[in-house]
Formats: C-alpha cells, sequence, structure tokens
C-alpha cells in the first residue's frame, strides 16, 4: 500500500534496490553522528560505493534528506502495518479480551523498535528537522497518523470523548520513552520500554 500525504495527495514511493541501500548506509550515518554527518561522501563510504554514487540519484543534500525521510518513514509505517493487520483479526474476540490482544500488539511493536536503536536514533533527528524543514512534515507524520490511529482504538474503548487527543498525547510519550531508552544498556532497553508502555497505557485506558 503506497503511502500518500494527505495534504497534498503526492504519494511517497519506496525506494528499491541501490536506492535502498544507499538510503540504508544514510541511516546508518545518522544515527551515528546525527544529522550533521549526512553528506553525499559519507554515505558513500558507508555504503562501500564508488565516490559520486549517492549525489547521482540525489543531487543535493535536500533531496537525500528529503528520499531519507520517505525511507524511515517506510520503514515505521510497514511496522505499523503489520501490527495493525493482526489488530484486525481480534474482531471475533470478546470486547475485554480484544483490549487486551490491542493492548499486548502495541507493547509488542515498542519494544520491538529497541532492537532496532538506529532507527529510533535517526526517527528522532527527523522529528526536529521537519520542524525546521515543514516539507519533510507531512511525509515524516504518515507513519504517526497510523500509529495514533492504533491507539485511537484503545482510547474509544474507555470513552469515546477526546479520544484522538488522548491518542495523539500517549503517541507524543511512546516517542519519548524509546528515546529514553537509548542511553540504557541494551540488556536494559526492552524491559524499560514495556513498562513504560504498559504504564502510558493504562493512564490512557484509566
Amino acid at each position: 500500500m503506497p503511502l500518500t500525504a494527505p495534504a497534498d495527495n503526492v504519494e511517497i514511493a519506496r525506494a528499491t534496490g541501490r536506492r535502498k541501500d544507499l538510503l540504508d548506509a544514510a541511516v546508518c550515518v545518522v544515527s551515528r553522528g546525527g544529522l550533521r554527518a549526512l553528506t553525499h561522501r559519507a554515505v558513500d563510504a558507508e555504503a562501500g560505493v564508488p565516490e559520486g554514487s549517492t549525489s547521482t540519484s540525489y543531487r543535493t543534500r535536500i533531496a537525500l534528506l528529503t528520499a531519507l525521510t520517505a525511507h524511515v518513514s517506510w520503514l515505521l509505517a510497514d511496522r505499523i502495518e503489520a501490527t495493525a493487520t493482526r489488530v484486525e483479526a481480534f474482531d471475533e474476540a470478546d470486547d475485554a479480551q480484544r483490549q487486551r490482544l490491542i493492548i499486548d500488539e502495541v507493547v509488542r511493536l515498542l519494544v520491538g523498535h529497541v532492537t532496532e536503536t538506529e532507527l529510533v536514533a535517526v526517527q528522532a533527528e527527523l522529528a526536529l528537522e521537519s520542524v525546521r524543514t515543514p516539507e519533510l512534515m507531512a511525509m515524516f507524520g504518515l507513519w504517526r497518523v497510523r500509529l495514533v490511529a492504533l491507539v485511537e482504538g484503545i482510547a474509544v474503548h474507555v470513552s469515546r470523548r477526546h479520544a484522538a487527543e488522548r491518542a495523539e498525547v500517549t503517541v507524543a510519550a511512546f516517542q519519548g520513552v524509546l528515546l529514553s531508552s537509548l542511553p540504557l544498556p541494551r540488556s536494559e532497553r526492552a524491559a524499560y520500554v514495556e513498562r513504560a508502555t504498559r504504564q502510558l497505557i493504562d493512564l490512557l485506558a484509566a
């Protein structure tokens, strides 16, 4: 399913082949050095390709940054869509059981992110950059819209009153939890994220 920005209905293409390899390398570059480290030469070196390869695919830095934003949006959206698909299979369960199953899937999704710390770090970098570069905002926010919709299903179970707003706030808190897990030892991250995520869901469902 294509990613489409709701504001202008522009479809965001998924990178494939060599372009995907270059963007995977860009994720590694940014996760280590932040966006200030994102250069065509750095991506070439990380990808192990001849110098000039990245600039052939992405002529300018903003083109490279835009492509990276789309790439990360796809990576995140794919994970959320897989979770949403599993949630749809719970329709036959009774309300209480379905609620528990949805919560477990959301926790599983968030805990899964801590095994990919590079992606969490790059997502945080792009979140800040999208504020400075408005044309990235709609593109970067696409995966977040899907996650909010998933969490809203939990909020609605308790009350429809301000459900979307409550879900937005909870997702923002999820992002904070993921970011705050990065300084922890790898062996402690999953337990921390699961504990914090369940606490936030408890507050959402209170």
